[in-house]
């Protein structure tokens, strides 16, 4: 290029320098349910489903009931419940029939002695009876007191033992019944009303929305398989894909912002909580993903976003944007070699950060590149290429 043109175009110059810059990582991504928050919810018991209490979509509570089941296991370990209480509480009937009817004769009997030794003792006293006929009905009467305490003895000794039995031949199936999903509450309802009921409620362990419902009215259940899937959506997953350039930028534990097009001009934050170990050799990306709290649920599962990755300060090499001009589907920028001479170089982009942006490869540190009078640099190359 001649002085004279060189110097009516105006060029201006700027070095490729390393610069210490704060950058921001761009991508797009997905926004998931936040699988730490995902509840499962299976039943302890096989049996036919009886009525389904919740649709997907709804709100629950922790403990709210979801299904109703009835159980032949449950009606036969209840069955079996209130036949040994029944049992246990039969014999007690009749061993204390027996002890109390030992007490009545006991009491009536230490009535009769006590009323002798009164009424011998007062003989004594005015020396009617003999010392050996006094002696002799104190020691009736002592025995019988003896035979009174022993019989009331005996009859808490009895009622202790038939509670011990009673536990160990129900708490098994107490067991049972709670490992079914019977609650304590429901087994003393079976013992109080002697009535068998084989229905018992799945209750939500969490509260959240029921995202998924498996199952329906007249259904066999299988402890194996999941009724319901209940979602917490107060913190999402953003997961995404960045590009190989960027890969040694991002960690773990970096600062991120999320937008939809759904709300325009809200912005999400959140944190990088994975980073692949190797890159998807289809794509040339890493997988990376973000939890990002979500006030207001308004983030929903499936949604697209976008989301930028505060990766902090870098030392870099940097040109200024406006050394940048476009050639097709890549960037070159002009680098002057005296003379009146510039080479088109083209140059491979990293991340940008305000004014400048990071050089890969086409520059090399110390440099200079053109930026004013490129857009006519290029128009001179393309005039000469012809």
């Amino acid at each position: 290029m001649a002085e004279a043109t060189e110097k009516s175009i105006g060029l201006e110059y700027a070095v490729a320098q390393e610069r210490l810059l704060d950058f921001a990582v761009k991508t797009t991504g997905e926004v998931l349910a936040n699988a730490n928050l995902l509840t499962h919810v299976n039943t302890p018991v096989g049996g036919r489903v009886q009525e389904v209490l919740v649709s997907v979509g709804d709100r629950v509570a922790g403990g709210q009931t979801l299904l109703l089941i009835r159980s032949q296991d449950i009606g036969q370990a209840e069955a079996d419940l209130l036949q040994n209480d029944a049992q246990v509480r039969a014999d007690l009937k009749r061993d204390l029939l027996q002890i109390d009817s030992d007490m009545s004769q006991a009491n009536a009997q230490i009535k009769l002695s006590e009323s002798t030794y009164q009424r011998i003792k007062n003989l004594v006293e005015e020396k009617i009876a003999s010392r050996a006929d006094f002696e002799a009905a104190r020691t009736q009467y002592e025995k019988d007191k003896i035979t009174l305490d022993t019989l009331a003895r005996k009859r808490q000794a009895t009622v202790a033992l038939s509670e011990e039995r009673l536990r160990l031949l129900t708490e098994p199936i107490r067991q049972k019944l709670r490992l079914l999903g019977v609650s304590d509450v429901g087994i003393d309802r079976v013992l109080k009303t002697h009535e068998v009921n084989p229905v018992v409620p799945v209750i939500a362990p969490e509260a959240g929305v029921v995202s998924e419902r498996l199952i329906n009215v007249g259904e066999l259940t299988d402890p194996s398989k999941a009724l319901f899937t209940i979602a917490d959506f107060h913190s999402v997953w953003l997961v995404a894909d960045v590009y190989e350039k960027d890969i040694a930028k991002v960690q773990v534990g970096q600062p991120i912002e999320l937008e939809v097009d759904s709300f325009p001009g809200d912005k999400f934050v959140g944190k990088l909580n994975y980073v692949a170990d190797s890159i998807n050799p289809d794509t040339r990306t890493l997988a990376v993903r973000a939890a990002v709290d979500n006030p207001g649920l308004k983030l929903k599962p499936k949604m697209f976003a976008r989301m930028t990755i505060l990766v902090g300060e870098h030392q870099v090499l940097t040109i200024p944007k406006e050394a940048l001009q476009d050639a097709g589907s890549y960037k070159v920028v002009y680098v002057p070699e005296g003379g009146g001479n510039f080479n088109e170089r083209k140059v491979q982009l990293g991340s940008e950060s305000g004014n400048y942006v990071e050089v890969l490869a086409g520059v090399r540190n110390g440099e200079k590149v053109v930026t004013k009078g490129n857009f006519d640099l290029m128009s001179e190359s393309l005039r000469e290429s012809e």
